[in-house]
């Protein structure tokens, strides 16, 4: 994967690798469908599509990774012109064909061949395949004119570099860690706004105007350019949803989904936040009445929380972030979690240095099994911020694993791409806690992404498994981070390499359900946006339905002047229609975290089974087939209503 392609070459190798894939398939299109096998024609297609991906893998990241501007305009362009070719491919209507005659022919033996068949022809059916000429087309394109709208809001985003200033009186009550990254200006300082800074700040600044400010400014990110772009994307995906035969976009989605009705996720949401809204209300409360006791007569506002919940973890369970933070510097996190999940999986990495990566401060690592000490993979880890790149924290599946024609097993290649705070100069970053628990979580959709073991890219666990089960593994993984045991190995006082105190994790283990109302009924409205503008037709008011539904099913209204729509990055990079996902897999997270309570948190035995009935098969079997066979038992929903301290 070569790195340091520079714009020219992105333009040529994306259009020579396009026009190859075309004349792959076309020579293979011209087998007779008497003579059409699995071998010689689903395989090769399979194989063809495979190897466009692999070589346009490094072109359609860079302009989400890139350091260089012109680097990520040519690979925005190239992702552009690769993914309108794949919409085509995935209507085209002779392919569709042949997988449906082969399966109804059972023309697959092994269950890999089956389910290959089976994604291409659910592919097939979602992409207009079936349909008339001038539907098909019409299909296409406006899935090609949704990859152009979405890939300019995510570029917006990334592409935001929005600062408020604040003066010193302002900064003095921020962590010096931050301040001494912040640009100085004559009175004070310019903080961005942005992933890496918003939880340190609202947490620490004492002054309320200037938490409104900061809040004002990160609910515009993105920008009103980025609400149009949403609100036409949602205009496409109804008439897309229409041309397909269904009745709105949430329907499509579903379809192929877990959960397969609308219906059903509404009911499970609602259920969520009216169980929950009581208590998100009495914890706004009690932060509101630590306000009034400080001396703050002022009304309570959602800038507030922030601060007050930091104050209330500071003052009433002797929990202060700021002295947490010390206890994890990034080295010493990075090497216990990957230890953690080398013992837990029976994986070895080793780092590559220097590592041949796409920016400076970027870590290489190689993976091999540690039994038989066979080559897996590698991954990357790009942890910390920089202008233009991808401002969220997210696992990057940047090569798949496939079994390649000759027979060998092309090993996969991901990437851990987020923003952490950024390090004071000369000195580690220190993590807060909820950093780790993200990177533990992250690295969990990593070694899903590498672990995967099945023959074909469609049927890999990032491409073709259901949505709506992909945030489990990671999320039953976040409980890790709340074992006591656990805690200590993954933490080293910077100073002093002591682990944390057994009585400070106590009291942060004691806090895991503090905001539970908040965070939930947070996450339920976000999924009732989600789902209520796709469920709308054609013309919706993002920002109008935003404010509804904020102050109907959460404790706080909207703050006066925003559109966070604009900046959530999930409408547009996925999850529409979809974002329920991470609260509807969090059911199959906990109730598979039991059989770890119960066989051992560390039991490489459990691990094993974990590895090889969740991460392997990949899309070989539907999620709930392997969620079953793990527990060996019908899925409960026990230990998720017990988490969220809820009963059904």
């Amino acid at each position: 994967m070569n790195w340091r392609i520079g714009p020219a070459q992105i333009a040529k190798s994306c259009g020579d690798s396009i026009a190859k894939t075309k004349a792959s398939i076309a020579a293979i299109e011209t087998t007779a469908p008497a003579k059409q096998t699995f071998q010689n024609v689903m395989l090769p297609i399979e194989n063809a599509e495979a190897e466009l991906n692999d070589e346009t893998a490094v072109d359609t990241v860079l302009y989400q990774i890139s350091p260089e501007k012109a680097v990520r305009d040519a690979s925005a362009d190239c992702a552009r012109r690769v993914s309108d070719y794949q919409t085509v491919l995935s209507a085209d209507p002779h392919i569709y064909a042949t997988a449906l005659r082969l399966q109804e022919q059972s023309a697959a033996n092994s269950d890999p061949d089956k389910a290959l068949l089976r994604l291409y022809v659910i592919a097939g059916r979602r992409s207009g395949a079936d349909l008339d000429e001038a539907k098909r087309n019409e299909a296409t394109a406006l899935f090609q004119k949704l990859g152009d709208l979405q890939r300019q809001f995510e570029i917006d985003l990334s592409e935001d570099a929005t600062t408020i200033a604040i003066t010193k009186a302002e900064a003095a009550s921020l962590p010096a860690t931050l301040v001494a990254t912040l640009e100085k200006t004559a009175s004070g300082y310019l903080v961005p706004v942005n992933e890496s800074t918003v939880g340190r700040y609202m947490a620490n600044e004492k002054r309320s105007d200037a938490r409104k400010r900061f809040s004002t400014a990160y609910g515009k990110r993105g920008g009103l350019k980025n609400v149009g772009l949403l609100e036409q994307a949602v205009a496409v995906r109804d008439r897309l949803a229409h041309v397909l035969g269904f009745n709105t976009w949430a329907d499509y989605q579903l379809s192929n989904k877990m959960a397969q009705r609308p219906a059903k996720v509404d009911s499970f949401l609602a259920q969520i936040d009216a169980k929950l809204l009581p208590k998100a209300r009495r914890e706004v409360a009690q932060l509101a009445a630590l306000k009034r006791a400080q001396g703050d007569r002022t009304p309570f506002a959602s800038w507030d929380y922030a601060y007050y919940e930091n104050q209330l973890r500071k003052t009433a369970y002797a929990v202060d972030e700021q002295q947490i933070r010390p206890y994890f510097p990034i080295d010493h996190v990075i090497s216990s979690v990957l230890g953690i999940y080398q013992r837990l999986l029976g994986v070895t990495f080793t780092e590559i240095s220097p590592a041949d990566a796409w920016a400076p401060g970027v870590r290489e690592f190689s993976i091999a099994d540690t039994a038989t000490g066979k080559a897996i993979g590698w991954f990357y880890l790009d942890l910390f911020p920089r202008p233009g790149k991808y401002n969220h924290f997210a696992n990057f599946p940047l090569r798949i694993g496939r079994l390649l024609p000759e027979g060998t097993f092309q090993k996969p290649v991901a990437a851990i791409i987020g923003n952490w705070p950024a390090p004071q100069p000369g000195k580690q970053a220190l993590l807060s806690h909820d950093d780790v628990i993200t990177f533990f979580h992250e690295f969990g959709h990593l070694m899903h992404a590498t672990l995967c073991t099945a023959p074909y890219e469609t049927a890999n666990s990032m491409v073709g498994i259901e949505q709506d089960f992909i945030e489990a593994p990671s999320q039953m993984l976040e409980n890790w981070m709340w074992q006591p045991s656990i805690l200590k190995q993954v933490s080293a006082n910077v100073e002093t390499g002591k682990s944390l105190p057994d009585a400070l994790i106590s009291r942060m283990v004691a806090l895991k359900h503090l905001d539970d109302g908040v965070s939930w009924t947070t996450q339920a409205f976000l999924a009732t946006y989600d789902m209520t503008i796709h469920s709308a037709g054609s013309r919706i008011a993002a920002t109008k339905i935003w404010a509804r539904l904020k102050r109907q099913l959460t404790a706080f209204p909207s703050v006066p002047g925003t559109y966070p729509e604009a900046g959530f990055g999930h409408l547009m990079g996925g999850y529409d229609a979809g974002y329920y996902g991470y609260l509807w897999s969090k059911v199959y997270a906990q109730d598979m975290f039991t059989v770890f309570e119960h066989g051992g948190l560390e039991n490489p035995a459990v691990g094993a089974r974990y590895r090889a009935d969740i991460l392997e098969p990949g899309a070989i079997y539907p999620a709930q087939q392997l969620v079953e066979k793990f527990l060996g038992r019908p899925l409960k929903y026990d230990a998720f209503y017990r988490d969220l301290g809820i009963s059904k």
